[in-house]
């Protein structure tokens, strides 16, 4: 009976460390599943509050000829006064500015971070009316058994648009 009682211990404690290990990778994987989402989010804030910035700051309504209301981007502050157009920055320079003050969040935790604003600057998208940023981050995820690394890339786009 003493014996058979010793080999129920060992296969119990067999079990027991077995399921430790994997509720351990369990844990991990949620975890780095969440530092996933969490830099996806950050990355996706931060195009939304550049792209938006950019296009609030960069737009000029005026009245035509024939008494509509139309809507303008500029890109920087010199193009706006080629018109006339009374704006305190153009979305481009203003874009650099919240990119400025919203990098942080991503800087801190990313490897390497590109940003190509107008998909590389070009200007027939400020005569639509449309801004466009793609911030890609790529940053290292850790996790209990080493190391993953990640890119993350997120698109905004936001316009001028009458509805």
């Amino acid at each position: 009976m003493g014996k058979k009682l010793t080999e129920e211990r060992g296969t119990m404690t067999m079990t027991a460390l077995f399921f430790l290990i994997c509720m351990g990778g369990l844990l991990s994987i949620l975890l780095v599943l969440g530092q996933v989402n969490l830099a996806n989010m950050r990355v996706q804030q931060t195009a939304d509050i550049i792209s938006k910035g950019a296009r609030a700051a960069g737009a000029w309504e005026y009245w035509d000829h024939n008494g509509e209301k139309q809507t303008r981007l500029f890109a920087t502050k010199q193009d706006a006064l080629r018109y006339e157009a009374d704006i305190v920055r153009g979305a481009r320079e203003e874009a650099e500015l919240l990119w400025r003050f919203n990098s942080p969040a991503i800087e801190k935790q990313a490897e390497s971070v590109l940003v190509i604003h107008q998909r590389g600057e070009r200007k027939q998208l400020y005569g639509q009316g449309i801004y466009h940023v793609e911030i890609e981050a790529k940053q290292k995820l850790p996790h209990f058994w080493g190391e993953a690394k990640g890119r993350f890339s997120r698109v905004s786009q936001s316009g001028v648009y009458d509805f």
